[in-house]
This record gives C-alpha cells, sequence and structure tokens, in this order.
C-alpha cells in the first residue's frame, strides 16, 4: 500500500511506499520525519491513517474531477455544434460517446482511500479492506474542517496545539 502525504512543514506532496511496514514517513524535500502509527494497520489492511491516528476515512475515485470535467464539457460543446447545424443524430452520438467514455472511466480507474482528518490517500491492496470505508460524508467531512479551522486559529494566536484522539469528541458522546 501506498501513502501519500502533505508534509507539514514544506507543504510538498510526498509518498511512502509499503506503507505497511515503514515506521517512519519522512519528507524527501525537508527531511521532516513523522512517526506512523503501526495500530492503524492490522494485518496488512487499512484500519485508519497511521499519519495523525484518525479512523474516519473515505474512499473516491482516484481520477482527476478537472479531467472528468473536461470530458463533460468537450461533448456539450461538440454536441452543441451538430445541434447548431442542425444535426440531431451527430449530436446525440457524441453524447453518447461522452456517457460510454465516463462509465468506462468509472468501472477501469481505481478507488483511493482518503483521511479526513490530513487529507492522506491510501492506494494499492489493503486500502479498503472488504469495503469498509464507505464515500465521503459531509457530516464527518465538516467536523474535520472545523477542527483544521480552531486548530490554525489557535496557531495564529501563538497558543500550543495538542493533538486530539481519533473519534466523536466529548460533545458528540453527549457528555
Amino acid at each position: 500500500m501506498e501513502l501519500t502525504f502533505e508534509c507539514p512543514r514544506c507543504k510538498m506532496i510526498d509518498h511512502v511506499h509499503g506503507v505497511e511496514s515503514a515506521a517512519q514517513a519522512r519528507c524527501s524535500h525537508c527531511q521532516a520525519v513523522r512517526d506512523l502509527r503501526s495500530e492503524a494497520i492490522d494485518d496488512g489492511a487499512l484500519a485508519g491513517c497511521p499519519l495523525c491516528g484518525a479512523s474516519d476515512v473515505y474512499i473516491q475515485k482516484d481520477f482527476p474531477q478537472s479531467l472528468g470535467l473536461a470530458i463533460v464539457c468537450v461533448g456539450f460543446a461538440v454536441s452543441t455544434v451538430f445541434w447548431y447545424y442542425e444535426n440531431p443524430i451527430p449530436a446525440y452520438l457524441v453524447l453518447l460517446a461522452s456517457a460510454l467514455l465516463d462509465m468506462i472511466l468509472y468501472y477501469r480507474v481505481p478507488n483511493v482511500a482518503i483521511c479526513y482528518r490530513c487529507q492522506s490517500q491510501f492506494r494499492g491492496p489493503g486500502s479498503n479492506p472488504d469495503g469498509r470505508f464507505g464515500p465521503f460524508d459531509l457530516a464527518i467531512g465538516e467536523r474535520y474542517r472545523q477542527e483544521r479551522l480552531r486548530v490554525e486559529e489557535l496557531q495564529r494566536r501563538g497558543d500550543t496545539v495538542k493533538s486530539s484522539p481519533p473519534g466523536p469528541s466529548a460533545d458528540e458522546d453527549g457528555r
């Protein structure tokens, strides 16, 4: 399994191949080292994020959204030209071809698992064991977005930030 992460020090993207057996993630740009949590990988399968410890991970297609949008826009533009020249059959064929290309890409492109907290990406065998992780959940994503905003605000004020444990906060437990 491969881990793709953003270095907190230099903000560059880096990779760790064979994250199941790695103990640390080292940035090849600034040489910053971060320890990986071994409990986040259980028998070669992802159970949580080994970088930040969060157990919330979601799945999405490992495909650039901008390219998918470009395919749709080009299909629409070409179809519009055919409609302008009053050729409905080629216009429909272009739209059908765009939809078929989209469907083929959907089934051929693999999934990537992404951590809600640190946005690290996990690719390869073991990244979604037994379909454990689902698609992006807006409520969970918003919880982690709010957490990032609070951390940034504390850092701007110069306060120290203590990493919170993964899982629901005290407010969500009803305590």
